[in-house]
């Protein structure tokens, strides 16, 4: 039960043309196995899957919509509500109305898809994982930052168990936690899950990775919002040190590094 997550990625390092090629080529597959196989054949089903995932990619969120309702309810008649791939289409539409800005569509739906993933495939499996995540970014942009801190609490707990708290997936939890702490306005909460991402990408990832710079960057901005400024400064200049060692003096990044300390 393989989800697309949000938000919705773009189609990078892929020339329009190029996608135009493989929307054409993937309506052609579509088209044959229908022929060939009928509608209700799992193979088309998969197609229609494919092409929507494609559209989804390529931004065209409308005509992804399209055909994944059709998907959800024809996976549903055919292999039945419960089946793997029905969740999975079920989760893809909730993803590509949370792109579409149907937030409160989403969330219904991936609350079911939650609930149905715990009860099927049990609360350590990745799908599981990835449909909490899920609707903790709808929760959150929902703007229901109880619900998101919570659900996105407990993405940050099962992936320590059962990814390892050194899995970069962790991370990018814990990361999430602290941009929904924040839009809490639980400050110094934020502040605190943010030293230990600095901590922890040090460790696993080196004090010299561009992973950890990026931490490092987003903490001292933190400081600062926080009202420690000295500290957010003092971690700003190492941050410049480190970009214009590791990246050069011209980077952009080394040059937004020195704006943001010349501003505060």
């Amino acid at each position: 039960m393989e989800q697309h997550n949000q938000p919705a990625p773009p189609a990078q390092g892929q020339s329009d043309a190029e996608t135009k090629r493989i929307i054409e080529q993937q309506q052609r597959v579509l088209d044959d196995s229908d022929r060939a196989r009928g509608a209700d054949h799992p193979g088309t089903l998969r197609a229609r899957a494919d092409l929507a995932y494609t559209l989804w990619k390529a931004g065209r969120h409308e005509d992804a919509i399209a055909i994944e309702e059709q998907l959800v309810a024809d996976s549903e008649r055919v292999l039945g509500p419960e089946h793997p791939e029905t969740l999975t289409a079920r989760a893809n539409l909730a993803s590509s109305y949370w792109t579409a800005g149907r937030t409160e569509e989403a969330i219904e739906i991936e609350e079911a898809v939650l609930a149905d993933a715990e009860r099927l495939l049990g609360g350590d499996h990745l799908a599981t994982l990835t449909a909490r995540s899920n609707l903790a970014f709808s929760y959150s942009t929902a703007g229901r930052t109880d619900d998101a801190i919570r659900t996105q609490q407990q993405v940050v707990a099962d992936r320590e168990r059962v990814l390892d708290r050194d899995d970069p997936d962790t991370l990018d939890a814990r990361a999430n936690l602290a941009s929904a702490l924040w839009n809490a306005n639980r400050i110094d909460d934020a502040v605190e899950v943010e030293e230990r991402i600095v901590h922890e990408s040090e460790r696993i990832n080196g004090p010299d990775d561009l992973e950890t710079l990026q931490a490092r960057v987003s903490l001292a901005a933190s400081y600062r919002m926080a009202g420690r400024r000295e500290e957010g400064a003092a971690l700003q200049r190492r941050v410049i040190a480190d970009s214009e060692r590791l990246l050069g003096e011209e980077h952009p990044a080394t040059k937004a590094a020195r704006k943001t300390l010349d501003l505060n």
